[in-house]
Formats: C-alpha cells, sequence, structure tokens
C-alpha cells in the first residue's frame, strides 16, 4: 500500500484504479501470447528486429496507448524467452530495473541470491550491490530508500535508478510490483 500512495498521493481515482493493476496485467499478458509479431532481423535487443510501426499498430488497437511498448515488450519475451546481452535485456536492451532477490538455504545459513529483472519479464544473474547500469559495486555507491513493498536504490555514480525486492511467491504479483515500480520512477 505505501507504494500505491507513493505512485497516487491522495489521488482516490489512481488509488482504485492501481486495484485494478494485477488484473489488467493478466489481460495483458493474454494480449501478448496472440499478438502477432514478425521478425524482420536477427539484430539484438529482439526489439530492434521486428516491424515496430507495424506492431505499434497492433497493439494500439487491445492496449491504451501508454501500454503499448509494454505489451510488445510482454509479447516478445513470452514468445522468444529473455535473457541477457552485454549486462542489458536481450528482448529490451535495457538495463535491469529491479533486482530480485531470493532466499537460498546453504544448511546452517541463509543467503540471498539476486536475479536483475527487465519489466518485460527476462532475468539473469547479478550481484547485490551493482549498478544495472554502469556496473558500479559496493553499498556505498548508492542511495538508498525504503517502501514497505521494495527499496529503490539510486546509483551514485550515473544516477541510475531502480528498485530490490524479496520475491514473492505469485508471479503476477511479481509482475505488479514491477509495473508499479516503472510508474513511480518516472514521476521521481
Amino acid at each position: 500500500m505505501e507504494l500505491d500512495k507513493a505512485i497516487c498521493g491522495e489521488d482516490l481515482e489512481c488509488l482504485e484504479e492501481l486495484k485494478q493493476l494485477p488484473t489488467f496485467l493478466k489481460k495483458v499478458d493474454d494480449h501478448a501470447k496472440y499478438l502477432a509479431i514478425v521478425r524482420v532481423s536477427d539484430e539484438l535487443p529482439l526489439v530492434k528486429s521486428i516491424d515496430i510501426k507495424k506492431t505499434r499498430e497492433e497493439a494500439e488497437r487491445v492496449v491504451p496507448r501508454e501500454f503499448v511498448d509494454y505489451l510488445i515488450r510482454r509479447a516478445l519475451y513470452l514468445k522468444y524467452g529473455g535473457g541477457v546481452a552485454n549486462n542489458r535485456c536481450k528482448v529490451c536492451g535495457e538495463p535491469a530495473s529491479l533486482i530480485i532477490l531470493r532466499r537460498q538455504d546453504t544448511g546452517i545459513f541463509e543467503s540471498l541470491v539476486a536475479e536483475a529483472r527487465c519489466i518485460c519479464g527476462s532475468t539473469w544473474p547479478t550481484e547485490l550491490w551493482r549498478c544495472p547500469n554502469c556496473d558500479v559495486r559496493g553499498r556505498e555507491s548508492f542511495e538508498v530508500y525504503l517502501l514497505d513493498e521494495l527499496r529503490i536504490l539510486k546509483c551514485k555514480k550515473c544516477g541510475y535508478k531502480f528498485g530490490e525486492a524479496e520475491q514473492p511467491q505469485d508471479p503476477i504479483r511479481l509482475q505488479t510490483i514491477h509495473v508499479k515500480l516503472a510508474l513511480l520512477l518516472r514521476k521521481i
């Protein structure tokens, strides 16, 4: 809820729309599975290998304009899978915008494993306290802002902002947190 308030403030209509976000994202994923995407080259990132104008026109028929690029990125991820190329998302060409922390049982102790994640859903291994954009490392290299659902980190070297959250059990919850993070980062 704290994340919602950071996005909407006291705007009740906005808060109500955010409550509907998980249902909306499921519908977007349904559309993404059937979006006709034709690759015209083998170029990476994948988003550069399609007829983007034609794909956007088709996507605009099923989602609001502000979600067109998101739908295309999700469709590419769902159709071709994800991965990393040159520390960027293989689908989108963007640095990770969310670091997922997963608890790993090591016998006596528990440790955290970090996984970089792009909004399209693509993931790849990363390190804790590493900027997805400029690759600077170390806790001292970041400003950290705490919210209930996640932390926002700002790299002191390049200014890149990204989120960090523990992995929820539900994949829709993870995607919802990630989209809310993207909405928040646009505002700050």
